[in-house]
């Protein structure tokens, strides 16, 4: 009988716990605040009706900076950012001749946009030409093809970077994954293709005259462990690879057919590649060696690891100019609150350091020993003051 007398009130206090909990997040919805036996509640700044002055967003720690024009001029936007003229487009043809001061672009899709990572092709223009000063920039993207090139909103389109860095030559790898259309709508690919170039060699990037274009076909792909990535997809590579072929002929750009030389190194026996399309570093030697030769009509010279490290790092400062984390901030919604001091002095630096990288891989290419010395960056300058804030916490001041 004792037992069952506790047991009922241990039951009774436990419902009497229940209903006034249950009455407390009742007042709570009620009236926004927490009840505490009658005692105001605690204004913690939490109430997202009333404005928390302990937020930094509220409180004004200065006045904001003046905006620099030369430093606005680091942002590259779609909305703003200029396109190129028309012109009457010029004829490639291969051997391709650069000439000095010649500034070059890489287009198009995976195929180039992996390339920066491993210097190959970079690295062969450069000690091939080393007296020549070329300004080299990667604006490939994985995954795009020739009217389908998808970017964060207000990313300024590819032309317009072109156009702001005057290119005068491009190379342009397209075609894979266009070939997922299957082999019945060449023809529609033929088109899509003939209407990119027809744009592309129109336009005077460098503001004087159309482009010289080398348009770069798809590489073969190979059987791997657990992908037959060959089996599946060579044919039909092989077929848009000669549509790109008859495409560059009308447009009377040059035309570098990678496919097969790529398709039969990948039958050696070795892995060329990291999932049967996409290639390991051995792969893209073999691919660089090959495209220079296609364009160039010579063998790729020899060239040294440091030449190829130096290139891959200048890629790497360029590549976080070109395509910087976070472009909400940078171009899209936040950008006139937060995007210019925050973004443009880093957009500055890392040209400049992309410049001073790709003046030292000129220096190697033409015979000098840089081994062990430190890139010189001392002309890059110091990142701008910017207004700081904390957030909303009542332990910290904004300032």
């Amino acid at each position: 009988m004792k037992v069952l007398t506790v047991f009922f009130t241990v039951i009774v206090f436990l419902s009497l716990g229940t209903i006034s909990s249950a009455q407390d997040r009742k007042d709570q919805k009620q009236t926004g605040t927490k009840s505490d036996a009658g005692t105001p509640p605690k204004d913690d700044g939490r109430n997202p009706a009333k404005k928390n002055v302990k937020d930094a967003k509220n409180t004004t720690v200065g006045e904001e900076a003046a905006k620099d024009p030369e430093l606005e001029g680091f942002g590259i936007y779609a909305k703003t950012a200029p396109v190129a003229e028309k012109v009457e487009p010029v004829v490639t043809t291969l051997p391709l001749k650069l000439n000095k001061g010649a500034r070059i672009a890489f287009v198009g899709n995976t195929l180039l946009d992996r390339a920066q990572d491993f210097g190959y092709f970079e690295s062969y223009l450069q000690q091939a030409h080393p007296n020549l000063e070329l300004v080299i920039r990667n604006f490939a993207w994985s995954a795009d093809e020739v009217d389908l090139q998808p970017r964060p909103d207000n990313f300024a389109t590819v032309d317009q970077h072109l156009t702001r860095e005057k290119v005068d030559v491009i190379f342009a790898a397209f075609g894979y994954n266009e070939s997922f259309l299957g082999l019945d709508r060449l023809d529609e690919f033929k088109a899509r293709l003939t209407t990119y170039l027809g744009n592309l060699k129109s336009s005077a990037f460098n503001g004087k005259t159309g482009p010289q274009i080398v348009l770069i076909s798809p590489i073969g792909n190979e059987n791997i462990e657990g992908v037959p990535a060959a089996d599946l997809n060579n044919e039909r590579l092989s077929a848009y690879t000669k549509a790109m072929s008859e495409v560059a002929a009308e447009q009377k750009v040059g035309f570098a057919n990678v496919f097969q030389a790529t398709r039969d190194a990948m039958g050696q026996g070795k892995d060329l590649t990291i999932n049967g399309a996409h290639m390991n570093a051995e792969g893209y030697e073999i691919f660089s060696q090959k495209l220079f030769s296609e364009v160039f009509g010579e063998s790729a010279p020899d060239i040294s690891d440091e030449l190829r490290e130096t290139i891959v790092d200048k890629n790497k400062q360029y590549f976080r100019r070109y395509r910087p984390l976070n472009t909400f901030y940078y171009t899209g919604g936040r950008n006139g609150r937060y995007g210019y001091l925050d973004f443009l002095p880093a957009m500055r630096n890392f040209e400049v350091m992309t410049a001073n990288r790709e003046e030292r891989a000129r220096k190697i290419a033409q015979g000098e020993n840089l081994a062990g010395t430190p890139v010189d960056d001392s002309n890059v300058p110091e990142m701008d003051e910017v207004t700081e804030s904390r957030g909303a916490n009542e332990w910290l001041s904004p300032k």
